[in-house]
């Protein structure tokens, strides 16, 4: 693409937490080749740290570009290197010397929170950043009822990383001619890195252009602002070139931010019936060296603790802790795997303590379709979560009736058989004022641009197709162009199930617009009213009499029509359903787990293209198979980083990943005007908990008070769990 492309690599801290003594880079900047070599007193002083979301209980440790002073991570950036190829760069890299002192650290929650544990941020009493309770009715006197039925548990979730099939890049140009700064990145938000290369590189931000084609893959990570986006371009102004950096798979594990990596230590409440009274406890959550974009993460998890269940009271204490770890953020599902995870293991852990069947228990309270919309009462006080619209009960019913639930049989031939259920909702379609524009030129030809960033959805399809139906126009003649700031206003990150719902939308005001305008037209043309005109597959004809008609390209102005519009929905949120059920064998001689059977049933509302929805739903399945199975990002105590390849974190590849059986059901929403829910996570959040039930299923067999209260399940927990007492 460039002839003249320069290439940067980073210096990275080797050790979890570190004073910098000193960077010799002097070796590197006299090395043939090199064409910079910067520490952060290179960087403008606005281009040193992030600007990052933090919740208001939180204490604000922005993250650096480059470290000054001290690294608190493993892999993070300390000095960065620009040079005429990829190899230069690397062999530059080598030659900085780092004066590194080594300082005590912590890698886990476990010695993170510890009696005089390694402090990360000096400043702080402890590793606490921030502590806030969330819930609503008085869990306490639920609790306190003579006949209350209570079960407790401490559950943990590990450490994920995302997994992208690309490792993120990005490569930057800046025209002086222009003046424009254009950045093409593997990102989920390409407004998000416009926003913060303008403000921290001091450009206007018309000025900034940012482009994300076709990203192999995101999950959450890329919708982060990185330092080597604002590197590369603060590289580009200085030297004048296109500057590149694509990071090797071992420094994408290690330096791009990480979810989960929670400790629930929970209580829940019923009446001897089994009807649910209050869930409480805490939420202690490892947010990683500083206050990225995951310190939001318990504000997803705590209120999908409620799934799909009348639940009159939630009180849950939060705790947010650093350690001397990457910095955590979002993987898809964004904390509702880990809330839903938490909340249908307890609802396993009642269901023994009762001895009620867990179908029994789950029916028993399940939110009835007559009580649709249903308020949560969640987050109280303010503007609470309403469910706007589903038949929980019709979704756990077909997964029974599909996993045979009545008839399945418990002999495994030396190996132990489990069933798990699952039930869940999902908040998704978070955001407003998403922006779309339609351009038809004379030659019949749509363009169509959204500010989605698509990483292989299938959005530009998805997009299209409702151009066509709601314009009228023949999809083969429709371009779409998404994730280019240049082309449309600002519009949110791709994340959180929202595409279908917002970008939907916001296409179909535009091509409901620009039809109007094409019928009005038509009307003097015809000379018929225009509510008796049809615009299909770009010819306008009048109702009753399709002989009397007109090509649209003819109604077409010589500029072309253009048309731009923004959504904002009736609800801030939509809530899709599910229910998962899961059919195991365990083997206790290897631990190993063999999925025999899976069940996805689910509610996405209206599907644009229901093969795309298909292929969500089965891509998130294996991603809560990961969660459930097979990923953890490993750090040790002291905050060494063990997993950073495919070697050493595993995913579920081909053979691991089963067909499950999916079941579509469609149910109204008032959420939005197209009955939008959203189908990107709905796969991914039942996954972990339903095999988990399932495996405790099977082990409850041999170890009738056996916990399955870790994710992964892996082998070597099941051993330990299989172990005498």
């Amino acid at each position: 693409m460039f002839s003249d492309l320069a290439h940067l690599a980073l210096v990275r801290s080797t050790l979890p937490n570190a004073r910098i003594a000193s960077l010799d880079m002097d070796a590197a900047a006299a090395m043939p080749g090199v064409l910079a070599a910067w520490t952060v007193e290179d960087l403008p002083e606005g281009a040193r740290a992030f600007d990052d979301f933090a919740p208001r209980h939180v204490a604000r440790h922005p993250r650096p570009v480059l470290a000054s002073g001290r690294a608190r991570y493993a892999g993070e950036a300390i000095a960065a290197i620009v040079a005429d190829s990829p190899y230069v760069a690397a062999d530059a890299v080598q030659t900085v010397f780092a004066d590194l002192e080594q300082l005590p650290a912590v890698g886990t929650l476990e010695s993170a929170i510890a009696e005089a544990s390694p402090l990360v941020h000096e400043e702080l009493e402890s590793n606490l950043a921030g502590e806030v309770g969330l819930g609503y009715g008085d869990a306490e006197a639920a609790f306190s009822a003579p006949d209350t039925v209570a079960v407790g548990a401490q559950l943990t979730a590990a450490r994920i990383c995302g997994s992208a099939m690309e490792p993120r890049t990005a490569t930057a140009y800046y025209d002086d001619v222009s003046g424009e700064l254009t950045l093409w990145t593997s990102t989920q938000t390409v407004f998000g890195v416009r926003d913060a290369i303008a403000a921290m590189l001091g450009l206007e931000q018309e000025k900034v252009r940012v482009v994300a084609e076709d990203v192999g893959g995101g999950f959450g990570p890329k919708a982060a602002v990185y330092p080597e986006e604002v590197l590369v371009a603060f590289a580009a102004l200085q030297l004048r070139r296109p500057v590149r950096w694509t990071a090797s798979r071992s420094e994408d594990t290690a330096t791009t931010v990480q979810g989960h990596g929670s400790v629930f230590e929970l209580e829940l409440a019923a009446g001897p019936d089994g009807r649910l009274r209050a869930l409480r406890g805490r939420l202690t959550h490892n947010v990683g060296a500083y206050t990225g974009s995951g310190t939001g993460q318990p504000d997803i998890i705590v209120p999908h603790m409620m799934s799909a269940y009348v639940l009159p009271a939630l009180r849950v204490d939060v705790r947010v802790v650093h350690t001397n770890t990457v910095p955590g953020g979002f993987v898809r599902g964004g904390g509702r795997p880990l809330g839903n995870y938490a909340m249908e293991r307890m609802m396993d852990r009642l269901a023994v303590a009762l001895r009620i069947d867990p179908a029994d228990l789950r029916r028993r309270n399940l939110i009835q379709p007559d009580q649709m919309p249903y308020d949560t009462r969640y987050p109280a006080g303010r503007r609470t979560h309403v469910y706007d619209g589903g038949d929980y009960p019709r979704l756990l019913e077909l997964a029974l009736e599909a996993i045979d639930y009545k008839g399945l049989d418990s002999t495994g031939q030396g190996r132990l058989v489990g069933v798990g259920l699952a039930c869940c909702v999902e908040s998704s379609g978070f955001g407003r004022n998403e922006p779309a524009r339609v351009r038809v030129e004379k030659d019949g030809l749509a363009h169509l641009f959204v500010g989605s960033s698509p990483q292989g959805q299938s959005h530009v399809t998805m997009a299209a197709q409702v151009l066509a139906e709601r314009l009228g126009w023949p999809l083969e003649r429709i371009r779409t162009v998404a994730g280019d700031t240049s082309k449309v206003g600002r519009a949110e990150m791709t994340a959180g199930s929202r595409t279908a719902i917002q970008v939907g939308n916001a296409v179909s005001l535009a091509a409901t617009s620009a039809r109007r305008h094409l019928l009005q037209r038509a009307s003097e043309v015809l000379e018929a009213d225009v509510a008796d005109l049809v615009l299909d597959d770009g010819t306008v004809t009048v109702r009753g009499a399709p002989t009397r008609a007109v090509p649209a390209t003819e109604l077409l102005p010589d500029e072309g029509l253009e048309v731009s519009e923004v959504f904002s929905p009736n609800r801030p949120l939509a809530f899709s359903s599910g229910c998962h059920a899961a059919l195991v064998e365990v083997d206790p001689t290897t631990g190993s787990v063999d999925l025999k059977r899976y069940v996805i049933v689910h509610d996405t509302g209206r599907a644009v293209n229901p093969m795309v929805v298909e292929g969500q739903i089965q891509g998130g399945f294996a991603h809560g198979l990961g969660y459930g199975l097979f990923e953890e990002a490993i750090y040790l105590e002291d905050g060494g980083f063990v997993t950073p390849t495919f070697l050493d974190y595993s995913i579920p590849g081909a053979p691991e990943v089963p067909s499950p059986e999916v079941i579509h059901i469609e149910t109204p929403t008032d959420a939005n005007p197209e009955g939008f829910k959203g189908a990107g996570e709905s796969g991914t959040i039942p996954a972990p908990a339903a095999l988990a039930n399932a495996i405790e299923d099977a082990l409850r067999q041999v170890r009738p008070d056996v916990l399955v209260g870790d994710i992964p399940v892996t082998p070597n927990r099941i051993f330990e769990l299989l172990k005498p007492s």
